[in-house]
């Protein structure tokens, strides 16, 4: 019988989990040392997902790339298309924590989102107004 081998990342022991299967049907799990860890196998055997940080770009801030995020894990196979839809972005500064990049990233029904705040600052020096 096929065997996968997992390591465990739902609590900090990690441990390594042995998943026996046969025509995609898990047949015997085995190694996990807590409930989190066999419903984690189970989700990364059947269906892994991620959650994807990256950077998009952003006009008229003080940095010109903000953290991003989706809100849940897009399968792994989307991973790449989420990337290649990230880069096409560019945002105008003001931006909040939570503020939608994206409603549903490459078909996922999953929303990308601001993971920090950046507010706006003047194109040129001349806009800026003295204090």
């Amino acid at each position: 019988m096929p065997k996968e081998e997992y390591t465990c990342v739902a609590c900090p022991k990690g441990c390594t989990v042995e998943v026996e299967f046969e025509d995609e049907e898990i047949k015997e799990i085995s190694g996990y040392n807590c409930a989190k860890g066999e419903e984690y196998v189970k989700s990364e055997f059947h269906d892994p997902r991620r959650i994807l940080t990256t950077t998009v770009k952003i006009k008229n801030a003080k940095y010109p790339r903000i953290p991003v995020r989706t809100e849940t894990g897009v399968p792994k196979d989307e991973l790449d298309c989420c990337l290649e839809e990230l880069k096409e972005v560019e945002l105008e500064a003001p931006a909040e924590v939570g503020d939608v990049v994206i409603e549903d990233v490459c078909g996922t029904d999953i929303s990308v989102v601001t993971s920090r705040s950046l507010d706006r600052v003047a194109e040129k020096e001349e806009d800026k107004v003295l204090s």
